[in-house]
């Protein structure tokens, strides 16, 4: 440890750290440990940082310690000194060098770090150097047994049929039973078990939770109904979910594909060692449990469910589209997507639009559409690439210069060093009676800006014609009309291009 006369008089900043495993080193036990290291030593105390309840693996989940990092490298910190229990609790770092480089930010910045539990001096001394290296070597074995031995226990009680932690989800709930498997209670939302040994396994719902989950499953496979469709009818109906929000598409789904429903449960299908990427395991590997609750689907429906969707997402027969629009039309005189949303083994017309470019260019494909909403569906979708191609240049052109932006809530505004709200349009060109071009540029549209950034489209609307700023302040029209025929008007708000409205050209 650090002797008395080269720590004199130092201010110092404490760091404390404990996970949610082991108590033996809680917060206070570290506490009392280094203000009593500090009383010794005649250290004054003036900052303490804190992680509570936070893995020692990695710095990404730790604001304590990023906190203490960021006030060094700024050179902001009032102390010269942080005082730590010990190396594990400055980390377990799986790449012991990591540990070793926050220490040296630290030191680089005239600040030493005083492990105040360890039987050594932290002088930088080749002792120290190889004592810190082989601490930090067994802080990270420590943490790989840990989690060897815990993924071992976990494997033992799944294929018992508990349930290895996460929410129950809608239609189920869990039930607490202690170490020798007697029921205790049903645990509410939120709810932790009651002891550590106790251990937990999946149960019924709600009566009305669990009626829902059947229709569910009905209305996909036999009435054929989509994930949103399904969503829409059961808050159309005020159905409550599980989440006390509107049901959404993806909560539909996680009913319809999730094998606790018809009993069965699933571990190990793919996981994520110590600060590893989450990786899907081989079916070898699984643990499946078929019996470890009542179902509330029958295993075969559960099955017909899945290869109904499979069916859905296959690789669309273009040419058995194109002629089932035409039937459509045949029949109705027209294609509506309510016609195709209500048409057996038809795909959804977003599927259809996103395979064929438009819904407007698979019914021209089709023979059922006329040319102009054709042409029409085309400018759409070339204006919309324009606008989100100019979006991403604008950000990158004010990155460049060294200012900073931030997103706002409307999703075509950039806010500019914390004040200034740009918003960006695009003006496609239309024509009057007559035959004349028009532009129109929207001003005062909510939410209102301080500046618009205008792309006026060529005449076919396929190019970039030139680039309007507009401050919105200067005018108290709603929007601004640009004429062919009158090529000086508004000039003085023209550009030629990006960079010259962001002050970049060369």
């Amino acid at each position: 440890m650090a002797s008395e006369s080269s720590t004199l008089g130092k201010k110092a900043a404490i760091y404390v750290r404990m996970s949610t495993h082991p108590q033996d080193h809680s917060i206070e036990h570290q506490c009392e440990r280094l203000y009593s290291y500090a009383k010794d030593r005649g250290i004054e105390i003036v900052k303490m940082y804190a992680d509570a309840g936070k893995s020692g693996l990695r710095i990404n989940n730790r604001d304590g310690l990023r906190e203490l990092i960021t006030d060094v490298q700024a050179r902001t910190a009032d102390f010269n000194a942080v005082l730590v229990y010990d190396v594990s609790r400055w980390g377990r770092f799986q790449d012991v060098d990591e540990g070793a480089h926050y220490e040296f930010v630290c030191r680089d910045a005239g600040i030493q770090v005083l492990y105040c539990a360890e039987p050594f001096e932290n002088d930088g001394s080749a002792l120290a150097s190889m004592v810190k290296s082989m601490k930090r070597t067994m802080a990270a074995e420590y943490s790989r047994e840990l989690s060897a031995k815990v993924f071992e226990a976990q494997r033992r009680f799944a294929a018992q049929g508990y349930k290895m932690g996460g929410s129950a989800g809608f239609g189920l709930r869990r039930m607490c039973f202690d170490r020798d498997g007697k029921e205790r209670r049903t645990l509410s939302a939120g709810e932790r078990k009651g002891a550590i040994t106790d251990r937990v396994r999946f149960c019924w719902g709600p009566p009305d939770e669990v009626s829902i989950v059947r229709h569910i499953y009905s209305w996909f496979i036999d009435e054929h109904l989509t994930d949103t469709e399904i969503a829409r009818l059961l808050n159309q109906r005020k159905v409550v979910s599980g989440t006390g929000r509107a049901w959404t598409p993806w909560l539909v789904k996680s009913i319809l594909t999730n094998e606790k429903y018809a009993g069965r449960i699933i571990f190990n299908r793919g996981s994520a060692k110590l600060t590893g990427l989450r990786e899907p395991n081989p079916v070898a590997d699984w643990i499946c449990i078929s019996d470890s609750l009542p179902a509330i689907v029958s295993p075969a429906q559960f099955d017909l469910a899945q290869r109904e969707r499979s069916s859905r997402s296959a690789p669309m027969d273009r040419e058995s589209v194109l002629a089932m629009l035409r039937d459509i039309h045949d029949h109705h005189g027209k294609v509506t997507v309510a016609l195709i949303d209500a048409t057996p083994g038809l795909p959804s017309p977003k599927r259809i639009g996103e395979t064929f470019g438009t819904l407007a260019e698979a019914y021209a494909l089709a023979g059922v559409a006329d040319a102009e909403k054709l042409q029409h569906a085309k400018t759409k979708r070339s204006i919309q690439k324009m606008r989100e191609a100019t979006f991403a240049a604008c950000k990158l052109l004010i990155e460049r210069s060294g200012i900073t932006l931030r997103d706002c809530d409307d999703r075509w505004c950039i806010c500019i060093g914390e004040k200034i709200v740009v918003k960006l349009v695009v003006a496609r060109a239309r024509y009057d009676l007559k035959g004349r071009v028009r532009w129109r540029i929207p001003i005062h549209t909510a939410p209102i800006p301080d500046f618009v950034v205008c792309v006026r489209m060529d005449g076919a609307n396929a190019g970039v014609l030139d680039y309007y700023l507009i401050p919105v302040q200067e005018f108290t029209e709603g929007h601004i009309i640009l004429r062919a025929e009158h090529p000086q008007d508004r000039s003085n708000y023209r550009y030629s291009s990006l960079a010259a409205i962001f002050g970049a050209e060369g």
